[in-house]
């Protein structure tokens, strides 16, 4: 089961705060690391010809060709799956992972850019193209277990030649195609359930994509990034973990506070601030999927902040809990 919910506050007065001086450290050590990627994406017409050359990246290549072809990852993610994401987020509007596993490419994600993996499924291509040229799956079967794919018309899975091809849509863009997902064979048979297995490492890289495609699509939009925020992390993450403890989803927790109650116990001053929360959704694309195909939540992603926090908790009765935190 998949729930989302979003909530926004205009406020017009500055919430006052205070930080100890080893809080400040350690939030800007962090914040630091993050939001030198968002000044990178300066240097983006200098290196667009380097990510273009993802739509010449196959399954089966090595290490070395991505490298060559493309450049040094500017992060490393761990996966749900058994392969690693090598992260290319410092292209404005054009981002990419690549899952490498074995030294080999064996998976390909792009928001952007087409691929000569991608059996001529291509970005802004809608779902009617999808629905009367390919056969779409209607189960995912892990071991034993048969799980009934209910897309809501938000994404399409197809299988072809060995490939498990997961193309997403933008409801309110006419159904067109705003990302897709290339997975092989080899790697989706392989584990045996649609959620992660509980693992920190996976929760902070599925924390940092999710803010890398909520800046992506705020440049498709041209819109400022989001800068990370320490602070808003942290409300974002025990709000999580919260629901996940006391087997609740809502806004507001058990003690009857708000996401600006818990902001403002956190030492963060806004303007304006919101919240979005899901649960249920198996990784952050298809959390940030969910959100910009409902009003409230794509309001929010597009709305006018300056930062955000991000919490990824696994467990609960929903397998996994979102909370994002803008404010400005």
């Amino acid at each position: 089961m998949k729930k989302l919910i979003s909530l926004t506050l205009v406020l017009s007065m500055i919430l006052l705060y205070s930080m100890n001086y080893l809080q400040e450290i350690k939030s800007f050590l962090r914040e630091d690391l993050f939001n030198k990627n968002i000044e990178a994406k300066d240097d983006n017409d200098i290196n667009k010809k380097q990510i273009e050359n993802f739509k010449k990246i196959k399954i089966g290549n090595s290490e070395k060709v991505v490298i060559e072809k493309i450049n040094k990852p500017n992060r490393i993610d761990k996966s749900e799956y058994n392969f690693s994401w090598y992260v290319y987020n410092t292209y404005k509007e054009n981002f990419v992972m690549i899952g490498i596993k074995n030294n080999k490419v064996v998976s390909l994600f792009t928001n952007n850019i087409d691929s000569c993996e991608s059996e001529n499924i291509c970005i802004d291509k809608d779902i009617n193209y999808i629905r009367e040229n390919y056969k779409t799956l209607t189960y995912k079967h892990k071991k034993n277990i048969n799980y009934k794919i209910d897309s809501n018309d938000e994404y399409d899975i197809i299988y072809i030649n060995k490939k498990y091809i997961t193309v997403f849509y933008d409801k309110f863009n006419n159904n067109k195609i705003w990302a897709y997902e290339i997975v092989d064979k080899s790697c989706e048979d392989e584990i045996n359930d649609i959620y992660p297995k509980k693992n920190k490492n996976i929760e902070e890289s599925f924390m940092y994509e999710t803010i890398d495609l909520i800046n992506s699509t705020r440049y498709k939009y041209n819109l400022q990034p989001l800068k990370y925020n320490e602070n808003a992390t942290k409300s974002a993450n025990k709000h999580s973990k919260d629901m996940k403890e006391n087997n609740y989803f809502d806004h507001k927790n058990l003690k009857n506070e708000t996401p600006f109650d818990r902001m403002k116990k956190e030492n963060i001053k806004y303007v304006t601030a919101g919240e979005n929360i899901a649960a249920g959704q198996t990784n952050a694309i298809f959390v940030h999927n969910g959100f910009m195909n409902s009003y409230e939540h794509r309001k929010n992603i597009l709305g006018n902040y300056k930062y955000i926090g991000v919490g990824v908790v696994f467990g609960g009765k929903y397998k996994t809990y979102y909370t994002e935190n803008f404010f400005g």
